[in-house]
């Protein structure tokens, strides 16, 4: 007998939270492209996974020695630690099509990247790898190497997922969930709609119902969300004074349930809304209002907001039906290119935006604060309870982070981060390449500061050696006297990192000064002047 339909709450999967995890797993599975998935192919791919360290399995953390090897970035996993991890770690998930087990386990990871239209899989059949999908591989791959990338170009990430998610369904036959709508799209239009009236934006802590929305009716839900903010202030005399309390029954309601053990209050009004958030701020369309409380159209991109909301596509088959070639007709559907998303935008940057957004942020936290931020973010086992920062992921958080923190240090520099930001100023991508994340001077100095969440001795090629070309290049083009130098700061320092700065000291008299974040903090704590910072008495020997 087949399950009753049910009203679910939209949920991306937080297995595949980072772009980075999606790309390097498809990364893995496109070697497969075409092959039939039989168990020996889907344990080649887990083996492959766990081999790049892309899922750790409590096995590993729990055994001396795989845990060195886990510790050890140069170090890969033997086939006889695979099996072995492959034989004590039981997987007991069950996935309708897969034994139970690693078969499910595959399943578990990759279905997120099938509605997405990035892969298309099934028992017995081809492996089927799209466009679209090739595009991101290329972006954190090199095909050729058989490398991860480090330096990825995330706007065109961003434009990626646009194109995935103008289109995406709430209600398909991978979900057979009995809400139907185009989340992102109705996004875009209940913004503009709310603007048109002359409303706030969305609030954050009303994301949880269009979580839970049952249709497309843009109309309906505006005035569902009007009516909900004047019954909230007749309650509590407040502007969007909502309790998670108040939310959740609400979202029950829509959800036509009472399970509350299914429909747990922390999922709804937490951690589905990050995620939400994550995946709408990927795309570079939308922004954050009032510190993080509201979401709002970025103003730089109203042209390809305007796009999306004007479509009218969607999928032609029956998203209720979870048969194999329903599935199929789905996958195709979302694996379908638009160029017009795709295209860079051409959006003129606004730097004084960004560093009055940056200088009014670092005002808002202590430096304590902002200290403890910089060791969760290069923490790989830690996660931000900061509502703002949570948001932002680790590798850009790391870049608005440090300039904050230098922000916040020192009243007498200028702080030039070249991180991406939305109309607000708040970060949407990183720096792109070529330039320094960070650039700091006063009257004395110039220094380019340099970022980066890699441990192991890819430092040396990936970050050190660009870090002195370019140090080189802003030396030969400089119009000015100042004392120039970079700073390399990660979250440790790899030893072929030291003796590359060394080598450069002595061989081309430039200094790169490094700091494992801890020692950053304490250099930073101790000194009064940006110059301090290339004081070599500290580095590590």
């Amino acid at each position: 007998m087949k399950k009753k339909a049910e009203r679910k709450i939209l949920s991306f999967s937080t297995t595949m939270r980072n772009p980075y995890r999606i790309g390097s797993f498809l990364a893995i599975i496109s070697k497969y492209e075409n092959q039939i998935l039989t168990h020996e192919v889907i344990m080649n791919i887990i083996k492959e996974i766990l081999t790049h360290k892309l899922f750790v399995p409590n096995i590993v953390k729990n055994t001396a020695k795989l845990k060195a090897c886990l510790d050890d970035d140069n170090c890969t996993f033997s086939e006889e630690n695979l099996n072995y991890i492959i034989k004590h770690c039981s997987q007991k998930h069950k996935e309708r099509g897969f034994n139970k087990g690693w078969e499910s386990r595959f399943d578990t990871f990759y279905k997120l990247m099938s509605e997405f239209g990035f892969c298309y899989y099934a028992k017995n059949q081809k492996i089927l790898i799209s466009d679209s999908a090739k595009l991101l591989i290329n972006a954190f791959y090199d095909t050729e190497t058989n490398t991860f990338r480090q330096d990825v170009d995330e706007e065109r990430v961003g434009n990626i997922f646009l194109n995935v998610l103008s289109k995406y369904e709430v209600g398909n036959p991978y979900k057979k969930n009995k809400n139907h709508n185009i989340p992102f799209r109705l996004l875009i239009q209940l913004l503009q709609k709310l603007k048109q009236e002359q409303q706030r934006p969305i609030c954050i802590k009303e994301i949880p119902i269009l979580l839970c929305w049952q249709n497309n009716n843009l109309n309906e839900l505006y005035d569902y969300i009007i009516c909900l903010r004047e019954e909230s202030y007749k309650k509590t005399s407040i502007n969007f004074g909502y309790s998670d309390e108040f939310i959740y029954e609400k979202c029950l309601l829509l959800l036509e349930s009472n399970n509350r053990k299914r429909f747990k209050i922390s999922q709804v009004t937490k951690e589905a809304v990050d995620e939400y958030i994550r995946k709408m701020r990927i795309t570079g369309l939308i922004s954050l209002r009032g510190n993080g409380k509201f979401l709002d159209i970025n103003s730089n991109e109203h042209i390809r907001a305007e796009y999306i909301a004007s479509l009218n596509s969607s999928f032609a088959g029956n998203y209720m039906d979870d048969i194999d070639d329903s599935r199929l007709k789905f996958y195709e559907y979302m694996s379908t290119i638009d160029m017009q998303l795709l295209e860079e935008p051409i959006v003129a940057t606004n730097d004084d935006i960004k560093i009055i957004k940056l200088k009014e942020i670092s005002q808002s936290y202590d430096i304590k604060s902002i200290e403890n931020e910089l060791i969760i973010t290069c923490d790989k086992n830690k996660a931000s309870r900061d509502n703002l920062l949570k948001l932002i992921d680790k590798p850009l958080r790391l870049e608005f982070l440090t300039a904050m923190y230098l922000v916040k240090k020192f009243s007498n520099i200028d702080v030039i981060p070249n991180y991406k930001c939305d109309d607000e100023g708040y970060p949407i991508f990183t720096a792109s390449g070529g330039k320094a994340d960070i650039i700091a001077y006063d009257h004395k100095v110039e220094s380019y500061i340099e970022v980066s969440l890699l441990r192991d001795r890819t430092q040396t090629v990936n970050e050190m050696i660009p870090i002195v070309r370019h140090l080189q290049d802003y030396i030969n083009k400089s119009n000015n006297s100042k004392d120039k130098f970079s700073v390399f700061i990660a979250p440790n320092i790899h030893q072929d990192a030291i003796e590359y700065a060394k080598y450069v000291k002595f061989k081309k008299k430039i200094s790169v000064p490094y700091y494992g974040i801890s020692d950053f903090i304490s250099k930073v704590k101790s000194i009064t002047q940006l110059s301090e910072i290339n004081d070599e008495s500290l580095l590590v020997s």
